[in-house]
């Protein structure tokens, strides 16, 4: 094994947590990780701005994955704009791949739709 660390190990949490501490920080935008999930946010009342700094933040991770020997999960990416407007948002990437919009995602088992009226979180419970 060249980089990362072994999944399902005893110690996989606490060496995934030492081998990311240093991930790049933006004072743009807000980053969330826990168990190898991750989440980048960012509020804005221009679409074009919060885009803006979402793809500069990410630009600096995957320079910063490819120093470090990472490899994103390109599959597992997704793009989700919360608000209330009908108005689109420029497409993301990493890696020069695009991050797919979803028209809702799931974040430690909760999920979210564009207006977090929580309808798919609910009917998920319930069944």
């Amino acid at each position: 094994m060249r980089s990362g660390v072994p999944q399902g190990s005893i110690l996989g949490r606490l060496l995934y947590t030492i081998y990311t501490a240093y991930i790049p920080q933006s004072d743009k935008t807000i980053l969330s990780t826990f168990a190898g999930d991750t989440v980048i946010s960012t509020t804005h009342p221009e679409s074009n701005i919060d885009s803006t700094n979402l793809q500069d933040h990410l630009h600096t991770i995957d320079k910063w994955t490819r120093k470090w020997r990472l490899k994103i999960n390109e599959t597992k990416l997704s793009h989700k704009t919360f608000n209330l407007r009908r108005e689109h948002c420029p497409r993301l990437y990493i890696n020069q791949t695009d991050i797919p919009q979803a028209e809702t995602v799931k974040y430690l088992g909760i999920h979210f739709d564009k207006r977090l009226t929580w309808k798919d979180y609910v009917k998920t419970k319930r069944k």
